[in-house]
């Protein structure tokens, strides 16, 4: 058996081929083209691309009367999960936490002119340690590339109340700390990566311009 392999390019795109020549006995020369095809990652360009950008739509999913009566109940607590609860303030009670004036009654908290913007910038576009995914990250790009057993699912980062739930960081909902390029000398150093959703509060609240979370 005599194998000739070509010289592997750097690029990580090419794939090595080994070329096989196989004298049988019997039967003469057969030449055989084995390609080895390595499961490559998805382009870090193409996840890019596939991440959330629409303003999520500003709904109280556990509907309004729930979050009415948790405000009824304990206005002090209520403002405190729509200030500093990510899942709260933007899922579970948006509409409440952020359009409902009368619920901004708490003292703890000022009220700002734009409540929801307000909250955004500090929960979502700063840096904070609520940007996280609550699955492991090979699963959230599963989620975000549509591999494996989300190869058939609709769901998407653009139009999952899951993807901001639970890969919130994958799917570009808020600004994260990555690792630095280890290429470019940052090995061992943490860099920000903003969100890739543009927020604004008055497309939250129209139906016809945000993203549904269904």
């Amino acid at each position: 058996m005599v194998i000739h392999a070509p010289a592997r390019k750097t690029c990580h795109r090419h794939l090595a081929q080994v070329y096989m020549q196989m004298r049988m006995p019997s039967s003469g020369l057969y030449l055989f083209a084995v390609s080895f095809l390595p499961a490559l990652a998805v382009p870090q360009v193409k996840l890019q691309a596939l991440k959330a950008t629409k303003t999520p739509c500003c709904v109280d999913t556990l509907l309004p009367g729930v979050c009415k009566s948790m405000y009824n109940r304990d206005h002090e607590k209520f403002s405190v999960l729509c200030r500093t609860n990510p899942d709260f303030s933007f899922i579970q009670c948006c509409q409440s936490c952020h359009f409902n004036t009368d619920m901004f009654t708490a003292l703890t908290y000022p009220v700002p002119a734009d409540l929801y913007m307000y909250d955004v910038a500090n929960m979502l576009e700063a840096p904070n340690p609520t940007c996280a995914d609550r699955q492991s990250e090979s699963w959230c790009e599963n989620f975000l590339a549509r591999r494996g057993s989300w190869l058939q699912n609709k769901a998407t980062c653009e139009t999952s109340g899951l993807a901001f739930r639970v890969c919130r960081k994958t799917c570009g909902f808020c600004t994260a700390w990555v690792p630095g390029d280890a290429h470019k000398g940052q090995a061992g150093v943490f860099r920000t990566r903003p969100t890739s959703v543009y927020y604004n509060s008055t497309v939250a609240r129209s139906p016809k311009l945000c993203a549904k979370l269904a």
